[in-house]
């Protein structure tokens, strides 16, 4: 379901859907060829928060991998071993446990570039929830929901996929159902967001977002592109 290449370049990390996975490949930098090194699957070996794996990616300094399960709604910590690119499990949370909200059906999450914080998306809660990350080991703090409807939040029905810009000042989701990609700023201290602008497709202009899934931005941080199934 997700691909993500480590920020070192060394492996790639694949989300199996349906064998509720997270498969590990080590990476040829001259051929790009990958070859197969490991796979954690929910409920082995004490790995937990896989269930309908969907969304992988590696924090900036290649120490951990975060990994969401739809089917959990949970998104699932691992650290990393920078030589082989394994990973072993180590924290998982859960929407609706020890005050986590905002992850029910968990489909994407990311690390801010300064690797302070995590956000991740819940589809069933039209959320982005916010989490305080620990550089050493990993663990997420929950910190902040910011879900549809409530205190002006809007385009974030059914969020399939949440970014942050380059320098880490602006948020980034897509709406499914609003058509919609909505923006944040964030606060580089707290991590907190705070909405700012929702744009819709077919509203003042704007076309090409009916059933908005995905947003990425430039590496420069000058333009944003989103991908939508509707058109």
């Amino acid at each position: 379901r997700s691909v993500t290449v480590s920020p070192d370049n060394k492996h790639v990390y694949a989300t199996g859907y349906l064998d509720h996975a997270v498969a590990v490949f080590s990476r040829n930098t001259v051929s790009g060829e990958l070859t197969f090194v490991q796979v954690l699957k929910d409920g082995e070996g004490g790995v937990d928060g896989l269930s309908v794996a969907y969304y992988v990616t590696v924090s900036p300094d290649n120490k951990h991998v975060y990994a969401t399960g739809l089917g959990d709604s949970a998104v699932a910590v691992f650290s990393r071993d920078v030589s082989s690119g394994q990973l072993t499990f180590v924290q998982v949370l859960k929407d609706g446990v020890d005050g986590v909200d905002g992850l029910n059906g968990a489909s994407s999450v990311i690390v801010s570039p300064d690797g302070l914080h995590a956000y991740a998306t819940g589809l069933s809660d039209n959320a982005v929830a916010v989490f305080s990350r620990d550089a050493t080991s990993g663990f997420l703090t929950f910190v902040q929901v910011l879900k549809a409807g409530v205190d002006g939040v809007d385009g974030l029905s059914l969020p399939y996929s949440v970014t942050l810009s380059p320098n880490g000042l602006h948020a980034y989701a897509t709406g499914f159902f609003d058509n919609a990609v909505a923006v944040f700023s964030r606060d580089a201290a707290s991590g907190q967001l705070t909405f700012v602008q929702v744009l819709k497709d077919g509203v003042g202009g704007v076309d090409g977002l009916s059933a908005a899934v995905s947003v990425t931005l430039s590496p420069d941080g000058l333009h944003a592109y989103a991908a939508a199934y509707g058109n």
